[in-house]
C-alpha cells in the first residue's frame, strides 16, 4: 500500500474500531495466516473511494482494502442483514452454489500484485475442495453470505496492517466519542495547534449530532477551556453539567467553528 493511500484511514478506523459483534467460534486456521472480521466500510477522506475494514480477532489491527462503490454497498447490505428488493449479483452466485450443493469452504487473501489484492474462494463441491481465484471484496461477500470464515497472509496483516487505537483512549460525553490527539493524528488532519481531541464518532439522534458535530473534528475547547486529553474532555463536559447550551470549538477543513449543544435535562 502506497503511503499516500493510509492517509485519512484515522477517521473511518476510529467510527469501525468497536461497533460490530466479534465471533467466538474457533475456527482451524491455515498455517501463516491469520483469521479477520469485517469491522464496516467507508470512504477514504483523501479519495472518497469506498474501503472495506477488515480486523484480525483480537482487534488490535485493521486491513483497509479499496474497493468498489456496488460492493461496499453490498458488504454493508449483509452487515446490516438487509435483502435488496431483487436478487444482485452476488445473491444470484450464492443461490446458484446452494442449488448445486456446493459449500464455501473459507476465503484467503494470499498477495498483493502491483497495487492489488488476490483472494481465493474455497469450496466443498462433490467431497472436492475447488479454489476460485477472485477479488478480494466479492469473496468477502460470498463468505458474509455463508458465513464462512476469512483469513488473510500474515505476512500481508504485518506489512499493511494498520493499529487500532487502544480502548483506553477514548471517551464519550453527550453523544461525542472522542479519541486522544496524538501528534501523528495532528499530522494527519493538518492540524498545528498545541491541544485538542479528536473526534471518533457521534451517535445518531444525540443533540451533538444534531449540533453539527462531525466525526473527525478535532475538539480544542469547550466553553473556552481548552482541552488536550481524555480526562480534559470529559472534565470540561461534566462541569458544563446543567447548562443549557454548551459551546464547543472544533477544527474542522483548515478551519475553526463554534458549535453550540443543547443538551438533554
Amino acid at each position: 500500500m502506497k503511503r499516500y493511500l493510509k492517509k485519512g484511514l484515522t477517521g473511518i478506523l476510529l467510527v469501525c474500531a468497536a461497533f460490530l459483534p466479534i465471533h467466538s467460534a474457533e475456527k482451524e486456521r491455515p498455517p501463516g495466516y491469520v483469521e479477520m472480521e469485517v469491522k464496516g466500510v467507508g470512504l477514504d477522506p483523501t479519495g472518497q473511494s469506498p474501503i472495506v475494514i477488515l480486523a484480525d480477532k483480537d482487534g488490535s489491527k485493521a486491513f483497509p482494502i479499496w474497493i468498489g462503490f456496488p460492493e461496499a454497498s453490498a458488504i454493508e447490505r449483509e452487515l446490516k442483514n438487509v435483502a435488496p428488493e431483487r436478487p444482485m449479483t452476488h445473491d444470484l452466485l450464492y443461490s446458484i452454489l446452494a442449488q448445486v450443493e456446493a459449500r464455501v469452504k473459507e476465503v484467503k487473501i494470499v498477495e498483493l500484485k502491483g497495487h492489488t489484492y488476490h483472494a481465493t474462494l474455497f469450496l466443498i463441491f462433490n467431497k472436492k475442495i475447488i479454489e476460485v481465484d477472485t477479488r478480494p471484496s466479492d469473496a468477502i461477500i460470498i463468505a458474509l453470505k455463508s458465513k464462512a470464515p476469512i483469513f488473510l497472509l500474515a505476512k500481508l496483516l504485518d506489512e499493511q496492517g494498520v493499529s487500532f487505537p487502544q480502548k483506553e483512549a477514548f471517551g464519550e460525553r453527550n453523544g461525542i466519542r472522542i479519541q486522544e490527539l496524538t501528534s501523528s493524528l495532528a499530522s494527519q488532519f493538518n492540524f498545528k495547534g498545541q491541544k485538542g481531541v479528536l473526534v471518533a464518532e457521534v451517535t445518531a439522534g444525540s443533540p451533538s449530532d444534531a449540533s453539527g458535530i462531525k466525526s473527525g473534528d478535532i475538539i480544542t475547547k469547550i466553553n473556552l477551556k481548552e482541552v488536550g486529553s481524555v480526562q480534559e474532555f470529559e472534565e470540561a463536559f461534566d462541569a458544563a453539567k446543567g447548562a443549557r447550551s454548551i459551546r464547543i470549538s472544533v477544527f474542522r477543513n483548515n478551519r475553526s467553528h463554534e458549535i453550540s449543544i443543547a443538551p438533554k435535562p
